[in-house]
């Protein structure tokens, strides 16, 4: 399983509720973090979960998105 899949897997099934997420990880393009982000939110709505909130923070490590999600 790639990262990219562990990570959405995890969005959707684990207990866990609050996320950080460096996108750097998982895009080889970090100023592209949108398209990553506009990747994984329809996943996360079809099945089911909700964003409560999300942020994303600009630094030198790269853009980390921050989520608060319901199941």
């Amino acid at each position: 399983m790639d990262k990219k899949t562990k990570l959405i897997y995890d969005l959707i099934f684990s207990e866990e509720t609050d996320f950080m997420i460096n996108i750097s990880e998982y895009i080889e393009e970090p100023y592209k973090y949108d398209r990553f982000i506009d990747e994984v939110k329809p996943i996360l709505i079809k099945s089911s979960v909700t964003i409560l909130r999300e942020k994303v923070n600009l630094d030198r490590e790269g853009a980390i998105w921050i989520l608060k999600v319901k199941k």
